[in-house]
């Protein structure tokens, strides 16, 4: 089913290729005839002799500007990803709170997309229907019962006990009206199982999802891959979406019934057969979905190791028409969208972080000329550019992106975290070269000089959080090695958290830092009412909460032998909150609560 290609050049360099299904372009004149000109002309000069159009000469014209591109080495290195959110998604269909509330470094109508709508859960309702929470990905929970009270009686609950087959890469999720009007946690598995577990430990249904793959593969150091990415529920029909990565090696999009795991009418959908260009064997799907006005959204990446021509993609399938899938694609080899935390959305515009590019074939070395690598891109929900002016409000990527490129020190690892603070609307992403940036997500700036703020000694991994309490706001984030510039007596670990300035363009400032010194997974964030009572937690083997003003340890995990996980959590991966509890997935497969 081959799908029609929309590219663009900026000073002769080609930099997207946007590929959708013949109608899901914005309206514009129609071309004449199969593949007409581009905006390329076949000597790649730059020259066009014909707008971009659907294929078919239909009247739909795909529109946009800027795009990226990149395979991450350090996100690929341990096959994971990142994970980050803020308070809710606004617009109709995007679960997980309200996008207009700011108090929790949230989201509020911009002109890069209002919030407006309504999700298909209750903003009252404590269900996690999407990684880290909302769809802006910062991590908020607004949860009543974790007060600094609350802190001193914080234990792991002995009477729960639940196991999944396979190791949890994937986030656990959950809802408060589950199968037969139980609460359950949603969760994912590399052997491509896919459980509800209900609130004492009971599993109300278990499902595999084809057979995960163990052998063949080019490249990669996760086996048996199955399920990686984090799924998305969708409370208004019922509906689990996910990736399994299924032996053939196919790539097969899912939509089951929350209620007992039976596959919805029209799916799986068989991504390579469905999208022309897609190979199956090269890509990997490690980022969450994200589910916007009725259609599910799947980013891909590459395997470790950087093998075969993959690129990244972003897929769209439409909840009620899964033959309908669209699709966007990096144009230049690689080009990953490695980040575990995937998409994130305003409610308006679809965000993602792109790793390095390469020259066909040739693994760390860069393109002549910048060709979308390293970048942070904003796409529509047809997922194409805005025609907004300049093209280059729609992406952006640091000056240095070539040696960057060569060094493999990318933006990929993580994924943009979406926050408003001191009136402007931003976007946060952390970089493989150890820097955190903060842009303005209304222009993103294009190809900027921004040297962003040195925060760690090492690659920037794992998936960022944003909140904000009476004293400012807040990026906590999770660094390979060791987070930097850590004021003295403020810890030196591997989590540190940054003060957003509310200057014009904003600045950041590590404030504090974990004492626990490595092997710390991705931070979330809880509060009592948005602002009030922030606590910033993490896991290894371990569970620890953090006040999120000053670092102090406000629950120690480690001082009760009880209260251990049964195994680490994956390093990008997250632990939530519902409904009172701290949940964690650890790597063998088991679920820990814990409570006041």
């Amino acid at each position: 089913m081959a799908k029609s290609g929309a590219r663009w050049v900026i000073s002769g360099c080609l930099i997207l290729y946007a590929v959708m299904s013949g109608a899901c372009g914005n309206s514009g004149a129609s071309n004449a005839g199969p593949d007409a000109s581009i905006g390329q002309d076949s000597s790649g000069d730059g020259s066009s002799s014909g707008a971009p159009r659907a294929d078919g000469g239909g009247s739909g014209t795909a529109t946009g500007s800027a795009s990226g591109s990149g395979g991450d080495g350090g996100a690929k290195a341990a096959e994971g990803g990142t994970k980050s959110g803020s308070s809710g998604a606004g617009s109709s269909g995007v679960d997980g709170g309200n996008m207009s509330t700011s108090s929790s470094g949230g989201m509020s109508a911009s002109s890069s997309g209002s919030a407006s709508g309504s999700s298909s859960a209750s903003t009252s309702d404590s269900s996690v229907l999407q990684h880290h929470k909302n769809a802006t990905r910062d991590g908020v929970y607004v949860d009543k019962a974790f007060t600094a009270a609350a802190m001193a009686t914080m234990h792991r609950d002995t009477t729960f006990s639940a196991s999944v087959n396979g190791s949890m890469y994937a986030q656990p999720l959950y809802v408060e009206n589950g199968p037969g009007g139980q609460e359950a946690f949603i969760i994912a598995t590399e052997a491509n199982h896919v459980a509800a577990i209900g609130g004492t430990g009971t599993t109300l249904w278990d499902h595999p999802y084809g057979t995960p793959v163990s052998a063949g593969l080019p490249c990669g150091n996760v086996s048996p891959l199955g399920i990686t990415g984090t799924p998305v529920i969708d409370t208004a029909s019922r509906s689990i979406y996910f990736d399994a990565m299924t032996q053939g090696p196919k790539h097969l999009i899912h939509a089951v019934s929350l209620d007992d795991g039976s596959e919805k009418s029209g799916w799986p959908v068989d991504v390579s057969a469905t999208i022309s260009g897609f190979d199956s064997s090269v890509q990997n799907q490690r980022g969450a979905l994200l589910f916007l006005n009725g259609t599910v959204y799947v980013p891909y990446g590459g395997h470790y190791g950087d093998c075969g021509n993959y690129h990244g993609w972003v897929i769209g399938v439409p909840s009620g028409n899964p033959s309908g899938a669209i699709a966007w694609h990096t144009d230049q080899s690689d080009g990953g969208i490695w980040a575990h935390g995937g998409l994130s959305t305003d409610g308006t515009s679809i965000f993602l972080a792109t790793g390095n590019t390469t020259q066909p074939g040739l693994i760390f070395t860069p393109p002549q000329s910048w060709a979308g690598g390293d970048a942070v891109i904003r796409l529509s929900q047809a997922l194409a550019f805005s025609t907004q002016s300049p093209p280059a409000a729609d992406y952006f990527v640091p000056s240095d992106w070539m040696q960057l490129d060569s060094n493999d020190q990318d933006l990929g690892g993580t994924n943009p975290v979406l926050f408003d603070s001191g009136g402007q609307h931003l976007v946060a992403i952390l970089g493989k070269n150890g820097y955190l940036y903060v842009l303005n997500r209304d222009n993103l700036g294009g190809v900027s000089s921004a040297t962003g703020t040195l925060v760690s000694n090492g690659e920037l991994m794992g998936a960022p959080a944003a909140y904000t309490t009476s004293q400012g706001t807040y990026v906590a984030f999770r660094a390979n090695q060791a987070a930097v510039n850590c004021p003295s007596g403020k810890g030196s670990g591997n989590l540190g958290v940054a003060k957003i300035t509310g200057t014009n363009p904003p600045a950041a400032t590590v404030v504090w830092c974990s004492t626990q010194p490595t092997d710390l997974g991705s931070p979330m964030i809880t509060t009592t009412d948005g602002t009030s009572s922030v606590v910033v937690w993490d896991a290894d083997n371990r569970l620890y909460g953090y006040d999120g003003d000053t670092g102090q340890l406000v629950y120690d995990g480690s001082k009760v032998a009880a209260d251990a996980l049964t195994a680490p959590i994956q390093y990008f991966n997250a632990a939530i909150a519902a409904k009172g509890r701290i949940v964690v997935g650890d790597q063998a497969g088991n679920l820990s609560v814990f409570k006041p």
